[in-house]
């Protein structure tokens, strides 16, 4: 069977979950953090509104001014706090404004308290008396805040698929956004297969493993944007991975399933065999990449419903980086910071020219990545050393020191 590319593949991943995706529309608040927008979003008014002061002092018309560093003598006009309504300037004068107010309509510049007679409010005349100024620029604009000069109304501030991060959040509000739609966090049930697969909490008995992969793909999940809802271990039988799938889902209402183990070559592929009862419908393409070249993509029905089905293999390490780089993504989570860097070895390292190879990597404080243990599936120890995933592209059959190749930056980078 022909491989296929790495992107291919994650873009079946996208389709599939997108079809399986609901929206509701929330309220703006700190609670979006990490959700992901479902429509685009235009902004409802200007930002600023109207023309205010960006610093405390006295909003003045440069025409009334005799030129930098001059001094000018003003009459005082009533002072204007912030939240004031917009009022009109009378030539010849000057307002005591504070941070953030609306400058008066015909006057055009600011000038810090710092810059007037008495250096600051205390001791200022009251209005009707006159201060002198002595503006260090006289220019129109200086310390006013135009209009719209950050966004207009109309302007298009959110992309639907669009991650929220809290300086989003702050302009959807700035922008008068007070509801917004967005994709429903995909409940995910994550099942580990294997009869050798056991619980940490028991006694290791010979020939069986303690499930690494429950509670790293958990977590994956979480820190992709998804809800897990269920984690159950299955053995090799897969009329009992189809009843455990089934009780599953219907006790958690899981509208995702992703499971580990039981879709390579094997005798006991277990996920393999379950494809072949009533109700499953699962493709296992050859993906162009190590680790992690066997997978399952489909859906099963359960709980009346058709839920959507990632299979990822059931070395540790192909489980994890296949979440990262195909889960992840479909999940519409933020993308990975990539960068691309000089690779430090102590001596060549081979890649097989037709996959894309995923090496993990420590970022080094000089920019660099040094590459972390061998390129094996069941090396998690390096994995759990690794900030940096390091990409080598198909086609390319030795990575030699110094080469510079595309890294994705994982939690931790840099720590």
């Amino acid at each position: 069977m022909d491989r296929i590319p790495l992107a291919d593949h994650r873009d079946d991943a996208i389709a599939l979950l997108a079809a399986h995706r609901t929206r509701e529309i929330v309220p703006v608040t700190g609670a979006l953090l990490g959700r992901v927008a479902a429509a685009d979003v235009r902004a409802r008014t200007d930002v600023p509104a109207a023309d205010n002061s960006q610093m405390d002092g006295y909003a003045v018309a440069a025409a009334d001014l005799a030129g930098d560093g001059a001094a000018a003598r003003l009459r005082l006009a009533p002072a204007i706090a912030a939240g004031a309504g917009v009022r009109d300037h009378v030539p010849g004068t000057a307002t005591p404004i504070m941070t953030g107010a609306p400058v008066p309509r015909g006057a055009d510049l600011v000038v810090p308290v710092e810059e007037s007679g008495p250096g600051s409010f205390e001791g200022a005349p009251p209005a009707g008396e006159e201060i002198d100024l002595r503006p260090a620029v006289a220019a129109a604009g200086r310390f006013v805040r135009r209009a719209a000069s950050d966004t207009r109304a109309g302007d298009l501030i959110l992309r639907e698929g669009t991650v929220l991060t809290p300086a989003r959040i702050a302009h959807l509000a700035a922008c008068g956004i007070d509801r917004l739609r967005v994709l429903v966090p995909m409940r995910a049930l994550v099942l580990s297969t294997g009869s050798e697969v056991q619980d940490a909490s028991t006694a290791l008995r010979e020939g069986g493993a303690f499930d690494a992969n429950g509670p790293g793909l958990a977590a994956a999940l979480v820190d992709a944007g998804a809800e897990v809802v269920g984690a159950a271990r299955v053995v090799d039988d897969p009329a009992e991975l189809l009843r455990t799938l089934e009780c599953q889902a219907a006790a958690t209402g899981a509208d995702l399933v992703v499971s580990s183990g039981g879709v390579s070559a094997g005798a006991f592929e277990v996920v393999r065999q379950a494809a072949e009862l009533p109700g499953v419908r699962l493709a296992f393409p050859k993906v162009a990449m190590q680790p992690g070249g066997p997978q399952g993509i489909g859906t099963v029905e359960a709980d009346g419903r058709r839920l959507p089905w990632l299979a990822f293999p059931g070395n540790p390490v192909s489980a994890l980086l296949s979440l990262e780089l195909v889960a992840r993504p479909a999940l519409g989570a933020a993308p990975r910071t990539t960068l691309r860097l000089p690779v430090r070895l102590d001596e060549p390292a081979p890649s097989p020219r037709d996959l894309e190879q995923y090496r993990r990597a420590r970022l080094l404080p000089s920019g660099e990545v040094r590459l972390v243990s061998g390129p094996s599936s069941h090396l998690l120890g390096a994995l759990a050393l690794s900030d940096a995933l390091v990409r080598v592209p198909a086609g390319v059959d030795m990575v030699n020191d110094g080469d510079m190749l595309e890294t994705l930056l994982l939690p931790g980078a840099g720590a």
